[in-house]
């Protein structure tokens, strides 16, 4: 990520770090026709670390320059699935959340002598969610459907400190999207299957948060637009036992021009995907890349964070099965 704030000249860069994102799925017939899962995922996270942030405060005032935040949330999500009738099956389960929030800033001491003093707050939360999904076959070689996810609101609580010395409480919420995707896909020969996707999701939860660190509270509008994601994708069987596999999707950002921050940058992108499957056996092994075209921003004098964002992410996948 690039940030040039206005009017223009010197570019701040973040750290270009990996963040690995790991999943876990186990799924097991109980009877015919209901089978028993259970998925531990990473559906949201966010991380960002600014280099020579601190510079905008040259020289010191009273203000504060956040330079560092990070989000991860961890899914645990048993379910079943049912099979009601031979072209119909429904699945539901639960979404237990658990997230931990990190937020770094630099603090500036206009009096004498000048200083600069680091604060930190730091919280976790849980929350508890549902989703539920309806599949239908009305053709051979045809697939339709329906899921939903509901949204989840984590309640953030922890502590929080400037320059070693604890000043009290930290608390912020953040509430996460109800969704709702239908998909259908089609086997258009034996080697080869397409398909699609829309999804809709409601990010206009996040009008607001309000912020507490120690004695002070900050209330910000955020304004959140709900989107669509749109996508597609397609599968050639180029032997018995390797895929190939290709993908496009388009990503709204859902912060509009006058919200964004240099904490959440982000923007509408269009993302490309390319992979590789192979099985052998009961062993699968799936590779795959996604380059995703970002469009630039600009956030107007007034806005939150006023300036130019530049943003850039490279999305790696490596996913191993085994059937038994």
């Amino acid at each position: 990520n690039t940030y040039t704030p206005p009017p223009g000249g010197a570019s701040f860069e973040s750290d270009g770090d990996w963040n690995f994102l790991p999943n876990i799925y186990f799924a097991m017939p109980v009877s015919d026709g209901f089978t028993v899962g259970l998925g531990i995922t990473t559906p949201y996270g966010q991380g960002i670390s600014w280099e020579g942030f601190e510079n905008l405060l040259n020289p010191p005032s009273i203000v504060t320059v956040p330079y560092e935040a990070s989000a991860s949330v961890v899914d645990f999500s048993p379910a079943a699935a049912m099979k009601l009738m031979d072209n119909l099956t429904i699945g539901v389960g639960l979404d237990v959340y658990y997230s931990k929030l990190e937020l770094n800033a630099v603090n500036a001491n206009p009096f004498p002598p000048p200083a600069t003093v680091d604060s930190k707050g730091e919280g976790d939360a849980w929350g508890l969610g549902a989703n539920a999904g309806l599949t239908w076959l009305p053709t051979e070689g045809q697939r339709m459907t329906l899921t939903f996810k509901s949204g989840v609101e984590l309640d953030y609580k922890g502590d929080f400190e400037a320059g070693g010395t604890p000043l009290g409480d930290f608390e912020t919420t953040i509430k996460y999207p109800n969704a709702v995707g239908v998909g259908y896909g089609i086997q258009l020969s034996e080697d080869i299957q397409v398909e699609a996707l829309v999804e809709w999701l409601q990010w206009s939860v996040n009008d607001s948060q309000t912020l507490t660190t120690g004695a002070a509270s900050q209330t910000v509008q955020n304004n959140w637009d709900d989107t669509f994601t749109l996508g597609f994708g397609g599968t050639w069987m180029a032997t018995d036992g390797l895929a190939v596999r290709a993908g496009y999707a388009y990503l709204p950002s859902p912060i509009p021009d006058e919200t964004i921050t240099p904490l959440l940058v982000d923007a509408d992108r269009h993302a490309l995907s390319f992979g590789l499957g192979y099985t052998i056996g009961a062993h699968t092994f799936d590779a795959a890349y996604t380059f995703s075209l970002y469009s630039d921003r600009s956030s107007p004098i007034g806005g939150a964070s006023p300036g130019t964002y530049e943003v850039d992410s490279n999305l790696v996948g490596l996913t191993y099965s085994l059937s038994f």
